[in-house]
């Protein structure tokens, strides 16, 4: 199945995103300054593709996140920005050096672990922008 971008352009207007159709197949929706997130239909090879533009981290189809122990939650795109919105989906971002290495999707009742942390490395944790000024 793929992303109905049209209407997910829709409601990240109505959710306060700011939107913006690159192609056909393609809608990158601004979260947070300078975090951008690109849905794709990517019709050649059957699929669909969800991520943060420049990070390597994607899903494809819908995105199943880690609640706790044992739990988990699958949003499709539509839930994927109102998780956003209300702050039950945040954004993990991993730099390396003070370098942005990726950046990832994460439910707000995850348990991370980061004992695996390098010299170097920094895990910061956001939520995404909750509204643009309605002109």
């Amino acid at each position: 199945m793929y992303y109905d971008l049209d209407s997910l352009e829709k409601l990240s207007n109505e959710l306060g995103f700011e939107a913006s159709r690159i192609s056909p197949d393609t809608l990158e929706i601004s979260v947070k300054d300078n975090v951008i997130l690109v849905f794709m239909n990517l019709f050649d090879e059957k699929d669909t593709l969800i991520g943060f533009k420049g990070t390597p981290w994607h899903a494809h189809g819908k995105v199943m996140l880690m609640r706790d122990e044992g739990s988990y939650v699958t949003l499709d795109e539509k839930d994927v920005l109102q998780g956003i919105k209300t702050g039950d989906i945040l954004i993990v971002e991993q730099y390396r050096d003070n370098i942005l290495a990726d950046r990832w999707l994460t439910h707000q009742e995850e348990k991370m672990d980061v004992r695996f942390t390098q010299p170097g490395e920094e895990i910061r944790i956001c939520k995404g922008k909750y509204s643009r000024e309605k002109e």
